[in-house]
């Protein structure tokens, strides 16, 4: 856990494009999961173009449901928990036409229905928004592995993962005040009323077992600010990681990629390029998007990445990577070690994997201190890539992978 410095004007809550969104998770976790379902059943469907009934209603079938959560649900209990899903209220605020900010308030649903084969749902406005903009880069709501969301079994850990998801982008959540953060979890004032509880049950606890997950697809660590000897806010960091085990949810190809693919894009791309060109595409684009963000030209991800993809980027780039390794192959032989500062892409050795595998077995706090002596080695472009996509790009792994294997400063790792 890591200290926060002391900070000016940091925002109070949770940020969406256009509104701060105040979620109290008073709900439970088995309706914390229907919620989430619910979500990416709206958004399946407006990425196939498929409208709501005649009703209005969006519907989920109950097969689909068995299939994944694992069981057959309770006709009474679902709807006692789409009902509750109804009243539980979501306040947020938004700004007027006259520039003044006004609070409105809704449901996590807006109406439910449950028959015998499916479940119908509406979503109230501003949650509706929030699921059409997953192609902007600040998007709220993103890709949710849902095999790794469903695994958790406490209400915390789920929530600061699904926290944390959607902010996988920007590689950290917004600051919040302990109170808004208490409001988040849906704590009321008597539960964990210490902080020393607090920490240890609803912060450091789901922590260490989002991060001891064999499952989960990311690695997050609290940091605190602190007013003398007072705990007042936190923020998460938030690193991507390979995953182990393979064969669920989203394939980590598509790990980099800042805004939702939908599994059938994915397979669709799967089918026509292999999975080295589509990292690469994924890679080649988001710095395209960040050259075109540093000029004040706004970015659709979700296009660029088809386009990319389907255009041939990746080979492209790899051919690209190829012709700047070859010349600097041809460079002089390096300085001895310790007068090195390395400035490109170092191709792996043989202990380089060894070296790598070590790392990414140390506390983060030992991660995060060889990665600061690192990135004192990276100059010009492997630096910039470095600062946006730290060791989610497939050249920095590889250049990090090289250095612990032969940097006298890596040994430690």
């Amino acid at each position: 856990m890591n200290s926060l410095t002391k900070q000016k004007s940091l925002p109070p809550s949770i940020k969406t494009p256009q509104e701060l969104v105040h979620i109290k998770h008073k709900i439970s976790l088995r309706q914390y999961k229907y919620w989430i379902l619910a979500l990416r059943a709206y958004r399946e469907n407006y990425e196939a173009s498929k409208g709501p009934d005649d009703s209005g209603f969006h519907r989920i079938s109950l097969a689909n449901v068995k299939e994944l959560i694992g069981y057959e649900p309770v006709r009474a209990e679902l709807r006692s928990d789409f009902e509750a899903l109804r009243k539980e209220p979501i306040i947020y605020n938004v700004l007027s036409k006259d520039g003044k900010t006004a609070q409105r308030g809704s449901g996590f649903i807006s109406e439910w229905e449950v028959s015998a084969n499916w479940i119908g749902f509406k979503l109230p406005g501003f949650l509706v928004d929030c699921i059409e903009r997953l192609d902007l880069k600040n998007a709220m709501f993103q890709a949710l592995n849902w095999s790794v969301f469903d695994s958790f079994s406490g209400k915390y850990e789920a929530i600061l993962y699904k926290l944390c998801k959607d902010y996988v982008g920007v590689q950290r959540t917004p600051y919040m005040a302990i109170a808004t953060f208490r409001d988040y979890m849906g704590l009321n004032d008597s539960e964990y009323a210490e902080f020393k509880d607090l920490n240890k049950f609803v912060i450091s606890g789901p922590v260490k077992k989002i991060n001891a997950s064999r499952l989960a697809d990311i690695t997050i660590a609290a940091n605190f600010k602190k007013e003398s000897r007072r705990v007042v806010g936190v923020q998460f960091d938030v690193k991507l990681r390979h995953q182990a085990v393979m064969g669920f949810g989203d394939d980590p190809v598509f790990s980099m990629a800042r805004v939702t693919i939908s599994m059938a894009q994915q397979k669709k791309y799967l089918s026509e390029k292999t999975q080295e060109e589509i990292a690469l595409a994924i890679e080649r684009a988001n710095a395209y998007a960040d050259e075109q963000e540093q000029s004040g030209k706004p970015v659709s991800l979700g296009a660029l990445y088809h386009t990319a993809i389907t255009q041939g980027w990746g080979l492209e780039y790899k051919s690209k990577l190829a012709r700047e390794e070859k010349k600097r192959a041809k460079q002089p032989a390096p300085a001895p070690e310790g007068k090195r500062a390395g400035s490109g892409f170092d191709a792996p050795n043989p202990g380089s994997n060894q070296a790598m595998a070590k790392f990414e077995a140390l506390p983060l706090a030992d991660q995060k201190r060889i990665l600061e002596r690192f990135s004192e080695t990276l100059k010009g472009p492997l630096k910039k890539t470095y600062e946006n996509q730290g060791l989610g790009s497939q050249i920095i792994r590889g250049s990090l992978a090289g250095w612990l294997a032969r940097d006298s400063d890596g040994k430690d790792a």
